[in-house]
């Protein structure tokens, strides 16, 4: 059964104002938000999966700045094509939530950044 791009996307494990580690929750809350967002498409395996292990990284915060290393989680979510616009969505919710200016997301193999705005609200219970 085919079922559309694989998304894959990455979290800092830090909060981009204090660097601060994100409390459990939050990390669950977003788990529980792509199941229930994108539980319906199901396939032979799990479509939703979270490393635990981080993956390192490095970003600019201005021009002649020095670059910040970060460790993220990495996730991935199999999607129809036509729900992509909807995963970013999410994301720019899990970016107010992560407390991060951008997050990393690949879809099928071509990556972007979701650029983070207050507008667009938070991770919901």
């Amino acid at each position: 059964m085919r079922i559309g791009p694989e998304c894959v996307f990455l979290i800092p494990v830090v909060r981009d104002s204090d660097r601060r580690p994100h409390p459990p929750i939050l990390w669950r809350l977003l788990q529980d938000t792509l199941i229930r967002t994108f539980g319906a498409v199901t396939g032979p395996e799990a479509v939703v999966y979270q490393k635990i292990g981080t993956v390192p990284g490095a970003w600019s915060p201005a021009e002649g700045n020095p670059p910040v290393e970060d460790l993220s989680r990495k996730y991935a979510v199999a999607i129809q094509a036509d729900r992509v616009d909807e995963l970013r969505a999410l994301l720019r919710r899990a970016g107010n939530s992560f407390d991060q200016r951008s997050v990393y997301l690949s879809v099928a193999g071509i990556a972007e950044l979701i650029e983070i705005r207050p507008e667009d609200g938070f991770l919901e219970v």
